[in-house]
């Protein structure tokens, strides 16, 4: 990429470990710095490694002295834990010995940031949106560079962008892999230029790393084998007249009739079971082949959905450890996270899920994936493939493969077009007015409830039989068999190279050693429990020998209050591990 030669102040740039486009990424940003502009997006795949051009793009802001602290922001909590875990990694990839003194923000105590001298600090968008006033207190007196991974969640005007907006900052890097949005609202902070066929406007992504791309360059993306099971249905109309199609031709129904067919195929059993009985069988054998590598991963169209096909594997495939999540009242977030680490750790085989797993999940170990809930469009589709589609480096080049069950269903035409050819970015709506606002601004879910209520104003046509018509498979070399030939991306498959048995495909990107990162959570919290450890050993000594009636931790506070003149909270480790070495002292007062 690019002929000018690669210059980026503050990292290496000849590191092996850098791919392609994150050079070209670091360079091009270094190089808008020096122009004047101070914000920019960059569009790459999954896997691709955006945390490395995150923290690389501080890293030269830093360097040019525009900025001197980072402010790393995620659309989850899990996503916000694995940058803030990727942050020594990132700087060994890129060859830095840029000092982070990285902090991973809570709401309620994020004075101990500044306090702790923090200068890279992982929240997420809720909880800027949530206290922005306390964020923008912590930007002042600094010059912040603000990153924004998944920016496509911030549409121009929804809440996080007005958050984010009243933040004093110098400098942004908006990182995604889907940079549109489902209700085609311009993002936040990024460039768009019109069209070339003049119809509406198009993204302007200062580096494009295209899937393509990715896939010449290997170990970053599995390979792909998409079966697509068709399916013969019969269905009685409003009128009750029966009449049958496949599932492939639904496009020939009226609008109506395809929202009822959809909906009503994903709770009806002979239309479940065949994709789950795949779905199964091919997860199974991947786990004989190497065990504790391969995990599956089902997208459920609602809470009740996913009990439900919870419920259908469990009496099918009782082998199968599965575990449920979602945002439904009746899980507790606390229950769900909990669940999501477990899998992560490996103690389930299968997550079903409702927008819990659509972005911002990073499990290499997802191999078989199966889409159960709506398609809608091709970027929130595209989204799920990611989730599974990240390179497993502890397997065999010739064991990425990513197996993905489905449904026939004309919507898929767009996902097909973009792995043969990916297509270009779609342009957005130009607005029609200042305060217009393009594009049908409802969510999936919305949209799904809309159908819900329409179905229910009227009489709604019934599926009488389903049986299965066929499969039609995307295999793992981009051949669909059907006689239609593919070429994944454009790219034919990669060659398999032989892999000893058992041995594990080291990644180029290993951090290089004393990268100067300090973990502050880290070193706080050791702080803080060493503290608390030897209070409460003062005060059980000192109730032990003056009586259990007074509050001994309170006159121990107090009498550390009066001697030192250290009041209020606490919010360094220096603090914390002066009062715990004051209560040792105590302690050890006491016991002598």
């Amino acid at each position: 990429m690019g002929g000018a030669p690669i210059t980026a102040p503050g990292i290496r740039v000849d590191n092996p470990g850098l791919r392609p486009g994150q050079r070209e990424a670091l360079r091009q940003w270094a190089e808008a710095l020096r122009a004047g502009s101070r914000s920019e997006l960059v569009v790459v795949p999954v896997g691709y490694g955006k945390t490395v051009i995150g923290v690389g793009s501080f890293v030269i802001a830093l360097t040019q002295g525009i900025a001197d602290t980072c402010l790393y922001l995620t659309p989850t909590d899990v996503l916000r834990t694995q940058v803030y875990h990727g942050v020594e990694r990132a700087l060994g990839v890129l060859g830095s010995r840029a000092e982070l003194r990285k902090f991973l923000a809570e709401n309620a105590t994020l004075r101990r940031a500044a306090a702790n001298r923090a200068n890279f600090i992982v929240a997420t968008y809720q909880q800027v949106a949530a206290a922005p006033d306390r964020y923008a207190r912590l930007a002042a007196g600094r010059r912040v560079h603000m990153v924004c991974d998944e920016a496509h969640h911030l549409g121009e005007r929804g809440q996080w962008a007005a958050a984010l907006g009243s933040l004093p900052v110098a400098s942004t890097m908006l990182l995604s892999a889907t940079p549109v949005r489902l209700d085609r609202e311009p993002l936040a902070g990024a460039r768009y230029v019109p069209a070339d066929d003049g119809e509406g406007l198009v993204i302007d992504p200062l580096v494009h790393v295209t899937m393509r791309q990715a896939w010449r360059e290997g170990r970053i993306l599995k390979r792909l084998a998409m079966q697509m099971k068709d399916y013969a249905v019969e269905l009685r109309g409003v009128d009750g007249e029966v009449y049958t199609f496949t599932a492939s031709e639904m496009a020939d129904l009226p609008d109506f009739d395809q929202r009822c067919v959809r909906q009503q195929l994903r709770w009806n059993d002979d239309y479940v079971q065949p994709l789950v009985r795949e779905f199964a069988r091919t997860l199974e054998q991947k786990m004989r082949l190497a065990p504790g590598q391969h995990q599956g991963l089902v997208f459920a169209a609602t809470t009740a959905h996913a009990d439900h096909l919870a419920r259908v594997f469990a009496r099918h495939h009782p082998q199968l450890r599965c575990t449920v999540v979602h945002s439904g009242p009746e899980l507790a977030q606390s229950e769900a996270e909990a669940r999501l680490r477990d899998f992560h750790a490996g103690r389930y085989d299968v997550l079903i899920q409702v927008k819990k797993a659509s972005e911002g999940f990073d499990a290499p170990t997802v191999s078989v994936l199966l889409k159960l809930d709506a398609v809608f469009s091709r970027e929130p589709v595209i989204q799920q493939l990611g989730r599974g589609l990240r390179f497993n480096h502890n397997l065999a080049e010739a064991q990425n493969v990513l197996h993905v069950f489905i449904g026939r269903d004309p919507r898929l035409a767009p996902i097909i077009e973009l792995l043969e050819r990916e297509a270009a970015i779609p342009a957005i709506p130009a607005p029609a007015d200042p305060g217009g606002r393009p594009g049908d601004t409802r969510s999936e879910p919305d949209l799904l409830e809309a159908e819900r209520a329409r179905a229910e104003d009227r009489p709604v046509p019934e599926i009488v039989e389903v049986e299965e018509a066929g499969d039609a498979v995307l295999d793992e070399t981009g051949r669909l068999v059907e006689g239609q030939q593919l070429t994944m991306f454009g790219v034919p498959a990669p060659p398999v190279s032989p892999q000893p048995a058992g041995s594990a495909y080291r990644s180029p990107d290993t951090p290089a050693s004393g990268a100067g990162v300090v973990d502050l959570q880290a070193e706080l919290q050791e702080a803080i429990d060493y503290c608390k450890l030897w209070t409460s050993r003062a005060a059980r000594e000192r109730a032990r020998r003056f009586g259990s009636g007074d509050n001994h931790f309170a006159i121990l506070n107090a009498a550390f209050a009066r001697e030192t003149g250290q009041r209020g909270t606490l919010a360094t480790a220096a603090d914390y591990r002066r009062k715990g070495d004051w209560m040792k002292r105590k302690y050890l007062e006491l016991l002598g």
